[in-house]
């Protein structure tokens, strides 16, 4: 049964996000005091069990519970192979019809990278009715990658990082059997991963939210004009404003800018994550080391600093240098 006073968040992990869903719970709970109470349902891949009671510790016992669901069977789940470029727990959210509670009617779904900087109650209760899904649009996109998954350029798209699912309807229509024929229809290699599968499969049955509930980097990083000429349809210039000054759920997503956890990071909000991060039991924890290459260090500070086209110059260059070294590797 759905309540409007009552939260209900899953999170997928593995033992090396732990950390990161930390910052995520102590973040919903200081923003949305207003909720009676507060479930966390927690996807894990091999979470140790002192992970799983650091996050627990996290909760008030009088408002807030930690659920825990082992989906170390989740290859077995898919029952095909996935490319190995995006964490294998991403996957979880496809099957959160089988895992969850049966009385659960709707749920919150958050990657780990994710801060609850606001207030989310009008998103957690927005009126699903038909629709499957609601969420932000993505920012990334193009033509080429919705017919990828047999989208028209048109259609609706959006990032799977922050999505309300409408639970009730994927068990009433077998959406995860849905999701996993169309896994095995690409023979396990889908644009955009579990991403893609989501918007292919509820294609034509979703509900667009405001992006102030899901402000990805390349808000952030990319000039409006530049994302309005990728994307179709998208927001306007005073929403996308709206979501920059005042974010609901700020989704550190790669991009130009580099995430809060790694050392010397020039994202515009890693504040606001490093000062949630002080607040959890990993606070002692270092920063990460940039483990980007040389290169792209190079071009996203041309991207964020100079002229458009010096970037554009730089990647045709540095495009042309990769060719010839595997010309002569041949």
């Amino acid at each position: 049964m759905f309540r409007d006073d009552t939260l209900h968040v899953v999170l997928a992990t593995d033992d090396n996000y732990a950390e990161f869903v930390s910052v995520v719970i102590v973040s919903i709970l200081h923003n949305n005091k207003q909720f009676e109470s507060i479930h966390i349902h927690l996807l894990a891949n091999g979470v140790c069990p002192e992970n799983i009671e650091k996050l627990r510790r996290h909760l008030p016992t009088d408002k807030g519970v930690l659920h825990v669901y082992d989906i170390s069977d989740l290859q077995q789940r898919l029952g095909i192979e996935v490319p190995n470029t995006i964490a294998l727990s991403a996957y979880a959210r496809l099957f959160m019809a089988d895992i969850l509670p049966y009385n659960l009617e709707r749920v919150l779904y958050l990657d780990c990278d994710v801060v609850v900087s606001g207030n989310i109650q009008d998103f957690w209760t927005v009126p699903l009715g038909n629709n499957l899904i609601a969420g932000v649009r993505d920012t990334l996109p193009n033509s080429s990658a919705k017919n990828d998954v047999g989208l028209a350029n048109d259609a609706e798209y959006l990032n799977s990082g922050v999505l309300l699912i409408n639970l009730k309807l994927w068990r009433e229509e077998k959406t995860r059997q849905k999701f996993v024929d169309f896994l095995y229809a690409h023979n396990g290699h889908v644009h955009h991963h579990d991403q893609g599968i989501i918007n292919a499969v509820c294609n034509g049955r979703k509900y667009v939210v405001h992006p102030c509930y899901n402000l990805t980097s390349n808000f952030l990083s990319h000039p409006f004009q530049m994302l309005v000429k990728t994307n179709n349809p998208f927001y306007t210039a005073r929403e996308v404003n709206e979501a920059k000054a005042n974010p609901a759920i700020i989704h550190f997503t790669q991009g130009f800018y580099n995430r809060p956890w790694i050392a010397n990071s020039n994202h515009p909000f890693k504040e606001v994550y490093l000062n949630f991060h002080r607040q959890t039991r990993w606070a002692e924890e270092p920063l990460r080391s940039d483990n980007r290459s040389f290169v792209v260090r190079i071009l996203s500070w041309e991207f964020l600093n100079l002229p458009l086209w010096v970037y554009n110059t730089t990647q045709k260059i540095m495009s042309f240098i990769l060719k010839i070294k595997k010309w002569h590797l041949k």
